[in-house]
């Protein structure tokens, strides 16, 4: 499934569930074992990245040119299962 970013303010901004379901449901994500999210980081230069999710191995691959792999601990939170 391929995300739009048009849709990440409107989940910052608490918009709801309806809004939400009515932009993301034509692709059917809950089907797909990868989702595909690209995310426009606004500093400092303002570029674009790509994060791959895969459910099976729950695991999230970001692709960032201009980035260390230390800045990226700070936008990611982990979760441990219960």
């Amino acid at each position: 499934a391929i995300f739009s970013t048009h849709d990440l303010p409107r989940i910052r901004y608490n918009a709801s569930d309806d809004v939400l379901w009515r932009n993301t449901s034509w692709t059917k994500y809950w089907e797909k074992s990868i989702w595909i999210l690209p995310i426009h980081r606004p500093s400092p230069c303002g570029h674009w990245v790509l994060c791959t999710i895969d459910l099976t191995s729950q695991r999230l691959f970001l692709f960032d040119s201009l980035a260390e792999q230390r800045p990226w601990k700070n936008d990611v939170q982990v979760r441990y299962p219960v």
